[in-house]
């Protein structure tokens, strides 16, 4: 898994009484299949990984895995806050089928680059499997340097890094900044819907939690960036980006839930101790929603 193109990261549904519901779970990751996206990342940010036990991890892994049968790269979150547990969650994707890892610095008390350093090198340490680093700085507290990641790059197994920036101009100096400190064909891609929606970050990967519930039009949106179609890009921009916007506005993983809601997709209820965002936000989600579709409808 080389973690380019466009990487959606899925909710994880859970049922009224607050379990995972594998059932949606499938449902979900199967319509992901044939929606145009490139790979699939489960129990990332928006997979709710941190209200997961070990074993409903586990086999949150397993059930995309068989669900996506092999039609796309299905990647797993492997983030906690013990290197231990970190180790556990490594050999358990990969004895769950999985073909790559994500990692961010997840810590009580923020990571030094040492402690980053000696974490990733005792994943590599136990597995085989391609891992993305992730640049998570409002959650976790450490903002990956350059030459951290340019060191970390020359273990085989680090290919990929998931990285975030206050805006398009920082993260484009980013990318042209770390291109000579790493191998060809490492991935360089961006983290944060806003920063997609400005237009200015083709970037070689996008990682997206909303991508997982609207993948075609993220689809669209990537495809003219890329393409460097000015005209196409605003199209998109226009319709999808006060959705976007609106979401983010709303509680992390709660926003998704709802949004999932709006889009006819079974999620549920994010797992305590977060609560739901308002069923009032629900009509307007619906109606940016619906312009979305009809901007794009018989198209």
């Amino acid at each position: 898994m080389d973690f380019t193109g466009l990487i959606a990261y899925p909710i994880t549904p859970f049922d009224a009484e607050g379990f995972v519901s594998h059932d949606d779970l499938r449902g979900l990751v199967s319509g992901l299949a044939a929606s145009g996206i490139d790979a699939v990342t489960v129990l990332g940010s928006s997979g709710s990984f941190a209200y997961l036990e070990r074993s409903e991890r586990a086999q949150v892994a397993r059930t995309a895995i068989e669900a996506m049968d092999g039609r796309l790269p299905v990647a797993v979150g492997i983030s906690s806050v013990g290197t231990r547990e970190v180790l556990d969650a490594a050999v358990d994707a990969q004895a769950a089928g999985a073909d790559g890892l994500v990692l961010s610095p997840v810590s009580y008390v923020p990571l030094t680059d040492d402690e980053v350093l000696a974490q990733v090198r005792a994943v590599c340490a136990v597995t085989d499997l391609p891992v993305c680093l992730y640049n998570n700085p409002g959650t976790t507290q450490f903002d990956y340097s350059l030459r951290v990641v340019a060191e970390l790059s020359a273990l085989p197994q680090v290919v990929a890094f998931k990285d975030t920036a206050a805006d398009a101009e920082t993260f484009n100096a980013r990318h042209a900044e770390l291109a000579p400190l790493v191998g060809d064909g490492f991935s360089h891609g961006v983290s944060g819907d806003l920063l997609m929606l400005t237009g200015e970050v083709a970037a070689d990967a996008w990682h997206s939690g909303p991508a997982a519930l609207l993948p075609t039009y993220y689809g669209r949106l990537r495809a003219a960036v890329v393409a460097g179609d000015r005209a196409e890009t605003e199209r998109v921009r226009s319709v999808l980006g006060p959705l976007v916007d609106h979401v983010a506005g709303l509680r992390k993983i709660s926003g998704l839930h709802l949004l999932a809601r709006a889009c006819g997709i079974a999620a549920g209820d994010p797992r305590p101790p977060l609560l739901p965002s308002p069923g009032s936000e629900l009509r307007e989600l619906g109606r940016l929603l619906d312009l979305l579709e009809a901007e794009f409808q018989d198209r």
